[in-house]
């Protein structure tokens, strides 16, 4: 591989010596030997390889010489521990491995039959990827979790849909990317949920003809980076994530394939400048969005880049409300009526909801009589797709159905309305339709009542 490392622009080498002298405060406040901290790994071709961008002249470190193929890594929140998924043999599947920065070794996390991808470091040493799987005859990824030895194995995701990119927030929740497989493939959005898979929800939809094709990460001043479809750089505020989308790359040609934040006013990116070339690593900034700068340039593609240091602080570790032994979940909604979303075309009746139909990927479970004020309480079966259509009194489906929702074992969710705007916190009453007992819906109930 070449070893093609340049020194360019003034403003690159401020802001490199302005991230290496954190990084030496780290080093210097621990008692770590990793000789790769500092590094940048990143992936060329099939390979993983660290850089050093501060010796442009040394060759780049090859991690994977026991893999044919290896990519998608993940630094651990204290800079030791590198995720990858990885493949020793050409025919093998993809599998998650893990590797000891300190001690140079690397150990197997999964061992499944089915490819595992995309992995991504959860703050209690744990960890979340993506498993292949199949609804309905229709490939699909789900996120699953498990120990750093691979001990504690369990899905977290349960819709029928491609869900990739997993990366963590500061706050804790786990941030992916979530494309609707069936009953038609549909754009991704980014979504959010808690590592045990519950409150899992909309983040962002993207722009446009523009919606989120790659990993996202967030940055320490409150942002979120990731790559739009069609090569495009975006980012959006983490604390309106549904109202700041914003293109980075209007008006620079060339394409994106990655990014990562890179100190408070930079990132670092896979950038194509024009088709033909191959991706290289570059500095960018988002302030003044001038052409990137180049930093690294391979014999192959290089994508995916992570940087080897601690964080700042380690993200949060959210509790799991999950319980095993509990097989359903709650749903409450205020109000059917309160959506951000048309109701459907040519309706001839009541264009005010006072039902709701509820089916799950095999059948119709029921209609349900919402309360008057438009609320609604259900329990269902866990770790169960379902969706749910809001009628009126003719029968005609007003607006639905809705993306495929599930609850995990012990979850208790509550929305505004549906389709409703989900940054919006529900009004401070208690609906007509949680004085009761909720409205138990299931297959085992509908079964048992035959």
């Amino acid at each position: 591989m070449r070893k093609g490392m340049k020194r360019s622009s003034k403003w690159l080498r401020v802001l490199m010596l302005a991230v290496y002298a954190g990084i030496a405060s780290v080093i210097a406040l621990s008692c770590s030997h990793n000789s790769y901290e500092g590094k940048i790994v990143a992936v060329e071709g099939a390979n993983l390889i660290a850089i050093d961008p501060l010796n442009p002249d040394k060759p780049a470190i090859l991690l994977s010489k026991d893999f044919v193929s290896a990519g998608s890594p993940s630094v651990s929140h204290e800079g030791r521990y590198l995720y990858f998924q990885g493949k020793q043999n050409e025919n093998d599947p993809w599998q998650i491995w893990v590797m000891d920065l300190q001690k140079k070794s690397s150990s197997q996390v999964s061992d499944l039959p089915e490819n595992c991808i995309h992995p991504a470091s959860l703050p209690d040493g744990s960890v979340v990827f993506s498993r292949e799987g199949e609804v309905k005859d229709v490939g699909v990824l789900d996120l699953w979790h498990c120990g750093r030895d691979g001990s504690g194995l369990n899905r977290i995701t349960f819709n029928p849909a491609a869900n990739l990119h997993a990366s963590v927030l500061w706050e804790g929740r786990v941030l992916y990317s979530s494309s609707e497989q069936y009953p038609v493939p549909k754009n991704a959005a980014l979504m959010v949920m808690r590592p045990d898979g519950t409150k899992s929800e909309i983040y962002s939809r993207g722009s446009g003809a523009l919606f989120p094709s790659g990993k996202a990460t967030e940055s320490a001043n409150g942002y979120v980076y990731f790559i739009s479809s069609g090569g495009k750089l975006s980012r959006l505020k983490h604390k309106r994530p549904l109202h700041t989308f914003e293109n980075l790359s209007e008006g620079i040609a060339g394409s994106f394939a990655s990014v990562i934040p890179f100190e408070e006013n930079g990132c670092l990116v896979s950038y194509q400048p024009s088709e033909g070339e191959a991706y290289g690593l570059y500095l960018f900034n988002p302030d003044t969005r001038e052409t990137p700068t180049l930093l690294y340039q391979g014999e192959a593609d290089v994508t995916d880049p992570v940087l080897i240091a601690a964080m700042p602080e380690r993200p949060r570790i959210l509790p799991s409300a999950v319980n095993p032994s509990d097989a359903t979940g709650l749903l409450m909604s205020q109000d059917i009526n309160h959506s951000q979303e048309p109701v459907h075309p040519g309706i001839t009746g009541d264009t005010v909801a006072d039902r709701i139909r509820v089916s799950t990927l095999e059948e119709e479970l029921g209609i349900i009589e919402v309360k008057a004020d438009g609320s609604f309480y259900l329990k269902m079966d866990a770790d169960t797709p379902f969706r749910i259509e809001t009628l009126n009194k003719q029968g005609e489906t007003v607006r639905g159905p809705s993306d495929w929702i599930y609850l995990r074992p012990n979850e208790r969710r509550g929305c505004v309305g549906c389709h409703a705007d989900p940054e919006l916190a529900p009004k401070n009453f208690q609906p007509l339709a949680v004085k009761e007992d909720p409205v138990v819906l299931s297959a085992e109930k509908k079964e048992t009542s035959q």
